[in-house]
């Protein structure tokens, strides 16, 4: 808490600075536009995006596009924060999805809606369920890119060794901890691995149907059984050793989960879809992909993050409309999937030749592309303090019940509901 405490009180005092503080220099030479992004994409999946950067360079003369890594999402943010205080911000930056409401608010980004619109640039061409983090109606504050679903990965040879279908992943609650207690070797192996992180915690809460706050945003909407099944499930399986949770915080656990996975380990996990290249590439068994298990529904929270235009580089308007308008086009959109794991942000790329050869030869990337398009009708919370909710309260709480006998899933439920309406009350 202290910690989102001390971000917050610096994100506005550099909103403060921002309004009269100066911009990155960013003319060029030779009539080029210089168009700065900052991304949060390293490895297979940073690979994959300085191609279509470097492609966007190359078939055109009139704007350059530098991509510079800036580490994780959370580093993302203190680092956009920071260029914020010093008025030396990117053109573009790779902003996790929950983030750009408060930025918005705080007025350090674009309100892209009549750039775009001069640009021919169709928002209405995404998916549905990737844009109510990019426009809630207030205007167009970000575009899609590498977007992503929560996604079910299991070894398909472990499966076999435990008699199970490989071609068949757990459909429900109840499959998922008879499947897990079948791939479990005492104090050797898990059948389930799976950090406890709140934006797996929110899958749970959406398989049972579940909002995340309340219609009018003053508390949670899982104070019930919705929001306890989940830990309750968790902590029994822990208990009977067919679930490990992954030591780590942020995306430290999740990299355990991925280490494990790939050693075998663990023969189910829950990751990002993002995940789905790297996967590839380190595991040397065959890997089967399945919609997250139900509860009394499927369900599944998008994520990933966007492509924000900072505050204050309108003038080069044109220049960053012109490269989002074709990073996020059908062809470079369908590549990133491909190479990434990353959904299809658009039905037109998912459409496109390139990806439907794909996933004719690739079955994994089309579960993700399904659930997407079937299964994330319950969004997430579009709210300043959203970001605080769900990194600091929820991922607190969830991780103290687990870790700690004494914390019932009903306490740690109360918990959260009870700093939301504290939080949610302030002015």
């Amino acid at each position: 808490m202290k910690r989102m405490f001390m971000f917050l009180t610096a994100l506005m005092t550099a909103a403060a600075i921002f309004a009269g503080g100066k911009q990155a220099e960013s003319g060029g030479t030779g009539g080029v536009t210089e168009v700065v992004f900052w991304s949060a994409m390293s490895g297979v999946n940073g690979e994959a995006q300085q191609k279509i950067v470097d492609d966007y360079n190359a078939r055109q003369n009139k704007v350059h596009v530098s991509a510079v890594f800036q580490g994780s999402y959370y580093d993302m943010i203190a680092k956009v924060t920071a260029a914020v205080a010093g008025g030396e911000t990117p053109h573009l930056a790779m902003i996790e999805m929950a983030s750009i409401k408060m930025l918005a608010d705080y007025g350090i980004l674009t309100d892209m809606t009549q750039l775009a619109r001069n640009a021919g640039f169709d928002a209405k061409a995404f998916y549905p369920g990737l844009m109510s983090s990019c426009d809630w109606g207030e205007g167009l504050y970000a575009v899609p890119f590498n977007r992503s679903t929560p996604m079910f990965y299991y070894n398909k040879d472990m499966f076999k060794e435990a008699g199970l279908d490989p071609n068949a992943g757990p459909r429900n609650w109840t499959e998922l901890r008879e499947f897990a207690r079948k791939l479990s070797i005492k104090d050797k192996r898990w059948g389930y691995e799976q950090p406890i992180d709140a934006w797996f915690y929110e899958a749970f809460l959406m398989q049972s149907g579940a909002q995340i706050l309340n219609a009018n945003h003053t508390d949670i909407a899982y104070n019930n059984k919705a929001g306890t099944d989940p830990l309750t499930l968790w902590k029994a399986m822990i208990a009977e050793g067919s679930m490990k949770a992954p030591p780590g915080k942020e995306y430290n656990s999740w990299e355990a989960a991925r280490a494990d996975f790939a050693a075998g380990i663990a023969g189910m996990i829950m990751s990002s879809a993002g995940d789905l290249g790297a996967l590839k590439t380190a595991c040397k068994f065959e890997i089967g992909t399945c919609f997250l298990p139900a509860n009394t529904r499927y369900g599944a929270p998008t994520g990933g993050a966007n492509l924000v235009m900072l505050a204050g580089h309108e003038k080069d308007g044109e220049a960053v409309m012109d490269f989002l308008k074709y990073a996020t086009g059908p062809e470079p959109a369908a590549y990133f999937a491909m190479r990434s794991g990353y959904v299809c942000t658009s039905p037109a790329a998912a459409e496109t030749k390139l990806f439907q050869d794909y996933i004719a030869a690739n079955p994994n990337a089309k579960t993700v592309l399904e659930q997407l398009e079937k299964y994330t009708d319950i969004p997430r919370p579009v709210n300043a303090r959203y970001p605080q909710i769900h990194n600091e309260i929820e991922m607190t709480e969830i991780q103290r019940c687990i870790e700690n006998p004494n914390v019932t899933p009903e306490m740690a439920v109360q918990a959260i509901s009870d700093q939301v309406r504290t939080l949610l009350a302030r002015k």
